[in-house]
This record gives C-alpha cells, sequence and structure tokens, in this order.
C-alpha cells in the first residue's frame, strides 16, 4: 500500500512538474510565412458549423426521429458524410471528391431553403448536412497537408472571427434581420463551394511523397484533445439558453476578444499552443460550473462570457491537428483517424442530445463533470505531451519559424538528409546559407546566442567542415562574408 501510494504521489508530481514546464514554451510563428496563394486551403469553411453556437437557430424544428431532435439527427448526417472520405478517397482523386462533395452539399442546400418546413425539406437538410460533413473532410485534408504552420494558425483565426462575427450580428439582427436568418449559412455554403471546386491535384503533392507512418503516442495525444474539445464544445449547444440573442451576442463578443488574445499570445508574445490548451478548459469549465447560478444572476452572464473561450479551444485543436498530421502521418493514418473521430463525434452528438431531450435540467451538472474528468486527464498526460510533443526533437516546427522561404533553398541540394542533422540544425543550415550571422540566428529563431553558436558548431562537425565559406562550397551555393559572430 505504501508503494502504490508512493507511485501514485511521484506520478502526481512528475505530472504537475511537467504542466509547468509546458507552460514556458515557446513558438515562432511569422506572418512571413503565409502564402495568399493558399487562401482557399485557409479558409476551412465547412468546419465552420461544427462550433458556430446558431446550429439551435437555424436547424431548429418540430420534426423528432427516433426520440431526437433535428439538430442531433443533423450533426450525426454531417459525421457521417465526414466519414465517407475514408471509403472514397485518395490523394489523387481528392479533388474530384471535393467537387463531388460540393454538389451533393448544393443539391440538399438549395431545396432545403426554398420548401416550406416539412419532412421532405428535412430530408433535403440531411442531405445537405451529409455533404457538408464531406466538404470538412476534403478541407481538413487541405488543410492539414497544403499548409505550413504559420498559415494554418492564420487559417483557424480567421474561420474563428467570421463565425464569431456572425454569431453577433445573428444576436442583434442586424445583417440577418435583413435578409433572412439562413444568410450566414449560405455565406459558409457559397464560401465552401467556391475554395473546394478551386482545389489543385499539384498542391498536394507533398502528400503522395510520404513515406509509411503508423499510429505514433504524438497522434495519439493529438486526437485526445482534438476530440476532447468537440465534446465540451458540443456540450454548450444543447443547453436551453445557448442559441438566445444574448448568448450569442456574448459569446460573439467575447469570441472576437479571445481570437485577438490568441493572435497575440502566439505571434508577439510567441507562447505555446499549450498555455492556449489549458485556457481553453479553465474557461469552459467556469462556463458551465456558473450555470448553477440562479438564472438572471450577474453570475449566470459571466458565464456566457467564459464560453467565448471556445474559439481559443478550436484554433489550438486545429493548428495541432495539422501539424502533427502533416509531421508524424501520411493520408493512410489520417483516413484511420477519421474512422476512430466518427463514432465518437456521433456520440457527442447523441448522447447530449438525449440528456437534454429527457433532463433538461441535468446539462449544467453533466457538462461541469466530464469537462473537468477530461481536463485531469489532459493534466496528468502532461508528461507524455512533454516527451511527444512539445519538447521533442521533431517539435521544432512548432518553436521554430516556419521553414516556407529557408528550407527550399537547403533542399535544393539534395544532401542533408544522408548527415544526420536534428530539424533545428536544418534550420541553422538555412539560415546560414542565406547569409545569416549566429547572433542573426539567435535573434530569427530566438535563442540564446551560445545556443546558436552549438547548433553551428555541430553542423559543421557533421558536415565535416570548418566555416561557412566551406559550408557555402558544398552546397554550391556563391560563398558570403564569413561570420564573424
Amino acid at each position: 500500500m505504501e508503494a502504490q501510494s508512493k507511485k501514485l504521489i511521484d506520478s502526481l508530481f512528475s505530472s504537475f512538474s511537467s504542466f509547468v514546464k509546458l507552460w514556458r514554451v515557446r513558438d515562432n510563428i511569422r506572418l512571413s510565412n503565409v502564402r495568399l496563394k493558399n487562401l482557399r486551403y485557409m479558409l476551412i469553411f465547412a468546419l465552420a458549423p461544427v462550433f458556430a453556437n446558431m446550429q439551435g437557430s437555424l436547424f431548429e424544428n418540430d420534426i423528432r426521429l427516433f426520440g431526437m431532435d433535428a439538430m442531433t439527427l443533423m450533426g450525426s448526417a454531417y459525421c457521417v458524410g465526414t466519414g465517407s472520405i475514408i471509403v472514397f478517397a485518395s490523394v489523387k482523386n481528392m479533388v474530384t471528391v471535393s467537387r463531388i462533395s460540393v454538389l451533393v452539399t448544393l443539391a440538399g442546400f438549395i431545396p432545403w431553403v426554398l420548401l416550406p418546413q416539412s419532412r421532405l425539406s428535412f430530408a433535403f437538410a440531411v442531405l445537405f448536412m451529409f455533404g457538408f460533413g464531406s466538404c470538412a473532410a476534403c478541407a481538413g485534408f487541405s488543410y492539414t497537408f497544403a499548409l505550413n504552420n504559420a498559415e494554418r494558425f492564420f487559417g483557424a483565426v480567421i474561420i474563428s472571427a467570421i463565425c464569431m462575427f456572425m454569431e453577433f450580428d445573428y444576436g442583434i439582427s442586424f445583417i440577418s434581420g435583413l435578409f433572412g436568418g439562413g444568410t450566414y449559412l449560405t455565406i459558409l455554403v457559397i464560401g465552401t463551394a467556391i475554395c473546394l471546386w478551386s482545389y489543385k491535384t499539384e498542391d498536394f503533392i507533398d502528400a503522395l511523397k510520404k513515406p509509411e507512418a503508423k499510429f505514433s503516442p504524438a497522434i495519439t495525444l493529438m486526437l485526445y484533445f482534438f476530440a476532447a474539445h468537440k465534446l465540451v464544445e458540443i456540450l454548450y449547444t444543447y443547453f436551453p439558453v445557448a442559441s438566445t440573442p444574448q448568448a450569442l451576442i456574448s459569446n460573439g463578443i467575447v469570441g472576437l476578444i479571445v481570437i485577438g488574445i490568441s493572435f497575440a499570445m502566439q505571434v508577439w508574445a510567441k507562447r505555446s499552443i499549450w498555455n492556449m490548451c489549458n485556457l481553453f478548459f479553465i474557461a469552459m469549465i467556469c462556463a458551465y460550473a456558473l450555470y448553477f447560478t440562479p438564472d438572471g444572476s450577474a453570475w449566470r452572464d459571466i458565464s456566457r462570457f467564459f464560453h467565448g473561450f471556445e474559439q481559443m479551444g478550436f484554433i489550438a485543436s486545429y493548428y495541432l491537428f495539422g501539424c502533427v498530421y502533416k509531421k508524424h502521418g501520411n493520408f493512410r493514418v489520417f483516413k484511420r483517424c477519421f474512422a476512430i473521430l466518427i463514432p465518437i463525434s456521433l456520440l457527442a452528438y447523441v448522447i447530449p442530445g438525449i440528456f437534454s431531450a429527457f433532463a433538461p435540467d441535468t446539462m449544467p451538472l453533466i457538462s461541469t463533470v466530464i469537462t473537468g474528468l477530461i481536463f485531469f486527464v489532459f493534466v496528468m498526460l502532461s508528461p507524455a505531451y512533454a516527451k511527444y510533443l512539445f519538447f521533442a526533437d521533431w517539435s521544432d516546427d512548432f518553436t521554430l519559424a516556419d521553414m516556407t522561404q529557408t528550407q527550399p533553398q537547403v533542399q535544393s541540394a539534395d544532401r542533408l538528409e544522408n548527415f544526420g542533422l536534428t530539424p533545428r540544425e536544418k534550420e541553422v543550415a538555412a539560415f546560414l546559407l542565406r547569409g545569416y550571422s549566429s547572433k542573426q540566428i539567435a535573434g530569427e529563431l530566438d535563442i540564446k546566442f551560445d545556443t546558436a553558436r552549438f547548433h553551428v558548431k555541430n553542423l559543421y562537425k557533421k558536415l565535416g567542415i570548418g566555416s561557412k565559406s566551406e559550408l557555402f562550397a558544398r552546397f554550391g551555393f556563391e560563398s558570403k562574408s564569413e561570420d564573424k559572430n
């Protein structure tokens, strides 16, 4: 018994220690690495309705099947549509699958909007959500394999900001009041159709070159946070007041503020995405716990403001999703992960839907307990997140400038892979070949000058050279001035 207690205490101490250390991890996302030509892959419109809290208003009707409301059934159709990529899609036919998904989406959406509410219109609504789910899978693929880290982050920020503006306007009924409640959903559908129809196979060519991959601890840990975010977020959509004008207005305002905070944390303060993950959980626990307070009280109003932090979780989950798959997986693993996420997503819609139908008053308690347990497990996994993600060698993709501009210069030599260089040393080599000094490299990578010199020394040793001029000679570039440190 004593040995078990000691083991438990050691485990808790290890988790707490890793948790604290991870708060100090830094990222380096840069605006200069965003390529405007990839905007169609950054605008992941098809993912937006999953986290937009307007679902309860847009899909509200009296039709119920199997004891479930329309929102639950349409959310389930969305998940099943997402799974269609597992059956039909490959890297080579992704453009074709994307366009078919667009056609199915429009075939369901247009009749649903035009027809009066009935079982027939509901059938078209289900078809629409099925097609839109397939669009989401295609968007997730391009978001992962066609973009770099900076583009993934800014893509998630842009979509999050658009949806928060939509929520705010839907609450005050300004633009939506003039043109109807389905205005923004129409915008999302049209935007999705335009983006997916413009996909180009050559933009996914790197996915074809990916070596054989398998599930790894890094992918498993990423999936845990991704699924956890989805579940915690979906719980809120079943609260009785989730789609009230007051909730939409407060969520929209705070959501926009939170998006600005997320941008500042990553781009200016260069804080790790880990910080965003934890702030999301803490804020959502507060949001759900405060629903125990009386309706109409100031605390109940504050709970709605806390809920705006769901946007931080959205940005963090999709950023991690793309980064981990691009670095640690291939298309086959990508499809296998969808096979895991689909039943989880279905349960995330169905189970809260059942509780909200038969015991709506229990939703605050259920949401608080579930979110608290998920966060506790997340904290306990801190040593694993440190080892396999944020402190691992390959995590340089998180902590360094994305090599969109510098890496092609190194890759053109096509010989660095033979020297056993770490991702950090390849990054340093790229800057050296651009004529940067050790001092400049330290500034660019936000590391100490001595650390930069250490990497340069190791790089030279592995390459069997002794100076920058020899480095340029080795790879056939015009020699720059010697590094005087």
